[in-house]
């Protein structure tokens, strides 16, 4: 699983560059000097509606959630998705966090607790936050229209809090208990943005990083998206300063400290509004 969704990134990427960028090398732009740019901001909210199966596995407890985006839909109280982006000139700053709330009832299948309810309740808090660099951006277009395409390898960290409280219900010759159980860690990642302008209003936006490499307990931590993003004018300051956006994300995540592993696989499409300013 792990070398297959390397290789689906690559190829993503790959694919990408080669839709967009066949006259990109004769036509590079000249890049904005860091001291003579001002600050440019970005603000996006996400709606994400993934699928999510994930596994627990505490001990000698194993939790399998197959979580389809219906059943996640039920079971959810709460949860936030934004991204954050601040950049003067060739450099920027970013912080996207997500934050979810749930709660399940089912049962175990699997001995020793099969036939057993449990309840679990799950907050999530996952922070990616870092720093990118422009690295070059070329114009695209053909016949006197102008259209750019830029590279923005970025570098950061993805910070994972996830705290569940287990109920287990009683069984046939053992009472019932509650496992509180807490994932924690900060993890290195690294990946690549790439926005590519197809007309004067639509964009696509690539976006990729792998991470993790066993610090703190993660042992992977994968994330590729695609966006459609059309933009249009608000306010009075810039041609283009919001995008509506459609495309699709999936983040995968293998934590293992020793006591608990935690194994997610979450993807779906998400829509969403960003304001640029």
């Amino acid at each position: 699983m792990k070398a297959t969704n390397v290789k689906l990134g690559i190829f993503s990427l790959i694919l990408f560059l080669s839709a967009f960028a066949p006259a990109a090398m004769a036509e590079r732009i000249e890049p904005e000097k860091i001291a003579g740019s001002s600050w440019d901001y970005e603000w996006y909210i996400d709606l994400w509606l993934p699928s999510a199966p994930v596994t627990i596995t505490h001990g000698d407890l194993e939790v399998e959630l197959p979580e389809t985006l219906r059943t996640l839909l039920r079971s959810l109280n709460f949860f936030s998705v934004m991204r954050f982006k601040a950049s003067k000139g060739p450099i920027g700053f970013f912080v996207n966090p997500f934050y979810f709330n749930g709660s399940w009832e089912d049962e175990f299948k699997k001995p020793a607790l099969a036939g057993r309810e449990y309840k679990l309740n799950e907050r999530v808090f996952l922070i990616d936050f870092g720093m990118s660099y422009e690295i070059g951006r070329w114009d695209i277009g053909k016949n006197g229209k102008s259209r750019e395409l830029s590279l923005e390898p970025y570098a950061g960290f993805r910070y994972l809090l996830d705290n569940l409280t287990l109920k287990v219900g009683p069984g046939r010759i053992s009472d019932g208990f509650k496992e509180y159980i807490q994932v924690e860690s900060t993890s290195p990642i690294i990946g690549l943005q790439s926005r590519a302008q197809v007309t004067d209003s639509w964009d696509v936006l690539f976006v990729g990083d792998y991470g993790g490499f066993g610090v703190n307990d993660m042992d992977v931590s994968f994330q590729l998206a695609t966006y459609f993003e059309y933009n249009f004018k608000w306010g009075k300051t810039k041609d283009k300063s919001a995008r509506a956006y459609l495309g699709y994300r999936y983040l995968h995540l293998d934590h293992d400290n020793g006591e608990t592993r935690l194994d997610l696989a979450a993807k779906g499409p998400v829509l969403g509004l960003g304001f640029v300013f």
